[in-house]
């Protein structure tokens, strides 16, 4: 059984009733949410508290206590980042669930939670109370609500103006016209309908001070002069110093001017730039759907068929069985490596023993070894997985040269970074910040150490050390005091236009539905990161929100304007090896990264371009209908149809699955998969 490390929060700014116009009020879902009766056709939609001991509230604090350990505990306390737990919420702070339920007819049944994100309902999201704003002011995730408990344990003042989360400071725009007229006296040229920030942040660099142990962890000091994003250098910057820069807020005058997006040097690389093309990329891990479960493969090869977005999926196994590919016409039908945790093994053995895919004795689990209650193809891909979660590879050279110090310089297009595969010029999810931060990549740097003298006395390999380069921008909302005219934001042309098109998407959601408008602030330029501060790719809200989620609850969602960032629903890069701040292992090419997971001479192929047709296929063609043979399938593009074929884990309790063992989002919607 793991051993979880407690932490204890000992500052608390939660209230259980809040004062408004009409009196007290109860900082909590009304009554009228809290009545479980079923309506006239037996639904039942109401909320429920959930209880210290049931495994979404652990699954909250767990993830909160991970994110907190990993800003402000030092390399010091970085191994319990993944085995600590809140020892309870802030004081007053209650966690309640959502639920809407067809098997709830009688309105007393009561459904024990799975995690944060997803259960055996129609609905079932979570949601934190306590803020002194009210019942309304509710925080949605860990990722949520992780910059408000920051602040509480790390502010010296308590002022709430420091707070950096989306309740404290949504940094509310408008036309302020007195600071239009001074600024045209004084000859600037900022237009009479620019924006300007409502509430100021002040700089986040109070977890530095080690004054206030208001969680029982040492702190470590850093420089007392925080690196501004003025400067032109890019330094390599510490984990306390990253997670100030990330959400520091300037007071100069001077605003920072975001960095030219580099163009696209490839044809994927331009269809992976544009909205609402291809989801997956060649080379990348996923989870792919084969009939009754969901099972884990590599994507070598995508192509257009009919307007379909069409993939071949070549499954992960063990070194004795080489599964064929299977085809995927719609991308429903696949998720991200990181939009679900991965479940323990099904051997015993493997998962009393943690072994690494290259250790393991096939043969040994295929010859009942090491018992019969499992399935070596299932764990196979388990431990194949999570092995290329570790590693990354770099691709697309640009250019080189050797530093000052004798490290030789690469800059490159592309890296594979864990399961997914990024380009230089767009964003990525970043670990710091407020946990929803993104980087905006302008540069991918590596450097390889200066080889040892001949002398030495014995052979060392080459180490390398990787790095992104690029804009950092953080997530912000303001009021829409009238949906027909909303306030005017600042330019957003230095975006990609991922990006761009899917904050419209979601502001044509919000500003109707809540009032609201949301854009994203740059709050730093040229900033360098270890690939280690990297969650990973960055995915539109508009596309992979109803993929990730079912229809009802999008739909509901969408119409409520409630469609929060994708990125706080999924899983970190190293979050289910348990290696969430490594660097991990580098691979000279992709294929090389999955191992003896994938059949010899695997080939990953680029472009759209559908596969060639076999032989005897295009003679058919050439006969004409009536003279036509009997039809022959290319086996290396059927999909499997026996059962050892699928990881099949309908049957399985979800409370043993390792959601509760992954380190931020996690999702399950009823799927053979999730955690």
């Amino acid at each position: 059984m793991t051993r979880f490390y407690p932490i204890y929060v000992r500052r608390s700014d939660a209230s259980l009733e809040v004062q408004t116009r009409t009196g007290k009020q109860k900082n909590e879902p009304s009554p009228e949410q809290l009545d479980r009766t079923p309506d006239a056709k037996g639904i039942c939609d109401y909320y429920r508290e959930i209880g210290p001991d049931e495994v979404k509230h652990m699954d909250w604090r767990r993830k909160l206590a991970g994110m907190l350990l990993r800003e402000i505990g030092g390399s010091e306390y970085a191994d319990r980042a993944t085995n600590s737990i809140l020892h309870e919420f802030p004081e007053n702070y209650r966690l309640y669930e959502h639920i809407k339920s067809r098997t709830d007819g009688d309105g007393t049944k009561s459904h024990k939670s799975k995690n944060h994100s997803g259960g055996g309902h129609d609905r079932q999201d979570a949601y934190l109370y306590g803020h002194p704003m009210g019942p309304k002011k509710r925080f949605r995730s860990p990722a949520d609500y992780f910059p408000h408990l920051l602040w509480l344990v790390s502010d010296q003042a308590g002022d709430s103006n420091n707070c950096s989360c989306k309740i404290c400071c949504p940094e509310e725009l408008e036309a302020d016209k007195t600071a239009t007229a001074a600024a045209a006296a004084k000859e600037t040229k900022a237009p009479a309908a620019t924006p300007v920030i409502k509430k100021e942040e002040t700089p986040s660099n109070t977890t530095s001070t080690g004054r206030y142990a208001v969680v029982e962890i040492p702190r470590h000091p850093t420089s007392s002069t925080p690196q501004t994003a003025s400067k032109p250098s890019t330094p390599i910057l510490t984990p306390t110093q990253r997670a100030n820069t990330a959400i520091q807020r300037t007071n100069t005058p001077q605003a920072l001017v975001p960095s030219p997006l580099p163009q696209p040097r490839s044809i994927d690389q331009q269809l992976d730039s544009q909205y609402a093309k291809f989801i997956f990329r060649p080379g990348e891990l996923v989870w792919f759907n084969k009939g009754t479960a969901w099972g884990l493969g590599v994507i070598v090869r995508r192509y257009l068929q009919s307007d379909m977005r069409c993939y071949i999926i070549q499954p992960l196994s063990h070194p004795f069985r080489t599964p064929a590919t299977a085809t995927i016409t719609q991308e429903v039908d696949i998720r991200p490596w990181l939009a679900w945790s991965a479940p323990p093994c099904t051997f015993s053995y493997l998962q009393n023993h943690p072994i690494p895919y290259d250790h393991v004795d096939w043969e040994g689990l295929l010859n009942y070894k090491y018992g019969n209650n499992g399935d070596p193809e299932v764990d196979a891909s388990i431990l194949a997985a999570k092995m290329v979660d570790t590693t990354y590879t770099v691709f697309g050279l640009l250019r080189k040269g050797t530093h000052p110090s004798g490290y030789e310089e690469s800059h490159w297009n592309g890296i594979y970074l864990g399961g997914e595969k990024i380009w230089c010029g767009e964003p990525v999810r970043l670990r710091l910040g407020s946990g929803s931060d993104i980087m905006v990549i302008t540069d991918i740097l590596e450097r390889k150490a200066p080889t040892p003298p001949p002398s030495a006395l014995s052979p060392t390999a080459d180490r390398y050390d990787a790095f992104l380069v690029g804009d950092i921008y953080t997530f912000r909302t303001a009021d829409v005091l009238n949906p027909s005219a909303p306030p005017n934001l600042p330019s957003n042309t230095y975006l990609p236009p991922r990006m761009r098109q899917d904050l419209t998407w979601r502001n044509n959601s919000t500003i109707s539905s809540l009032r609201s408008i949301g854009f994203w602030n740059l709050v730093s330029v040229q900033t360098r990161l270890e690939i280690s501060e990297i969650k990973g790719r960055w995915y539109e809200s508009s596309i992979l929100f109803p993929i990730i989620h079912d229809p009802a609850t999008f739909e509901k969602a969408l119409s409520r304007g409630e469609i929060s960032d994708i990125g706080t629903w999924i899983n970190a890069r190293g979050d289910s090896s348990n290696l969430p701040k490594a660097p991990g292992e580098r691979k000279a090419d992709r294929v090389e990264a999955f191992g003896q997971a994938v059949p010899v001479g695997m080939r990953i192929v680029d472009g759209i371009d559908p596969p060639p047709m076999p032989q005897q296929q295009q003679h058919v063609m050439s006969l004409g209908m009536d003279q036509a043979p009997e039809p022959v399938l290319d086996p290396g593009l059927m999909p499997e149809g026996t059962l050892d074929d699928y990881l099949n884990l309908d049957g399985m309790d979800a409370d043993s699955l390792p959601g509760f063992g992954s380190t931020y989002g996690s999702q399950g919607d009823g799927h053979g998969f999730f955690g």
